[in-house]
Formats: structure tokens, sequence, C-alpha cells
């Protein structure tokens, strides 16, 4: 009798998870729908050396460590996401040689993000990535 039952309990809890599975892709998101938030790590590496940093940056919630989140997470919303499209503060720069990489990876709403740039100086990669960098 204890067989039947356990058999019993197990098809039931079967049943059940079944019926969970199938039934979770319908309470997704609508096809086009946006996909919220953005989790990006952003590295800043100077070529003379030291200054070089990383910080974590997570949107739709903003948070993370970048000290600005929600200016950064307003700007790329924006330009939904697109990081060669920010050009914030447009203006001159000394024009000193002074090479600065940034990279940023992750992902927004579910697009996968990989940009990398070598900016002659920080004045030009502030005024172009101001708020991010």
């Amino acid at each position: 009798m204890n067989v039947r039952l356990t058999a019993a309990r197990r098809a039931a809890a079967f049943g059940i998870c079944v019926a969970a599975i199938l039934t979770t892709p319908f309470g997704a998101l609508p096809a086009g729908a946006a996909v919220a938030g953005a989790k990006l790590r952003i590295t800043v590496t100077p070529d003379a050396g030291g200054g070089a940093y990383a910080v974590r940056l997570m949107c739709d919630p903003d948070r993370g460590g970048h000290p600005r989140p929600a200016a950064v997470c307003d700007a790329l919303r924006a330009v939904d996401g697109r990081i060669e499209a920010l050009d914030l503060n447009p203006g001159a720069c000394p024009m000193v040689h002074l090479p600065v990489e940034v990279e940023v990876a992750g992902d927004w709403r579910g697009r996968p993000i990989a940009y990398r740039k070598v900016f002659s100086n920080t004045c030009v990669m502030n005024r172009s990535l101001s708020p991010l960098v």
C-alpha cells in the first residue's frame, strides 16, 4: 500500500512540476518587449600607468560601484545603451598625447555590450563618455 501511495505522490509532484514549467513562458514578457536592466563593467586604463580603475554598473534599478549610477544609466537610456553615441560634452581639449583606454563589457537590456576605445587623453575621454567614466 505504501508503494502505491508513494508512486501516486511522485506522479502528482511530477505533474505539478510539468504544469509549472509549461505555464512559465506564457507569463513572460510579450514578444518585442524590452528587457529591463543592464550589467556593465567599466574599465579605464591610462597608458602611462597609474590611475587605472574598474567599476560595475547596473541599471533598472540604478546601482553598483559607480559613483554616479543614476546619471550614467540616464545617459545610457537616452542612447539605448549605444556607448559610441554618447557625446554629452563636446568641446576643445589640449593636444597632449597621454593615451587612455576605456573598455565596457556586459549587457544592455539583453543585448551584449563590448566597447573598447583608446582616447588621446583623459580630456577627450571625459568629453566623449562623461558621465560614464
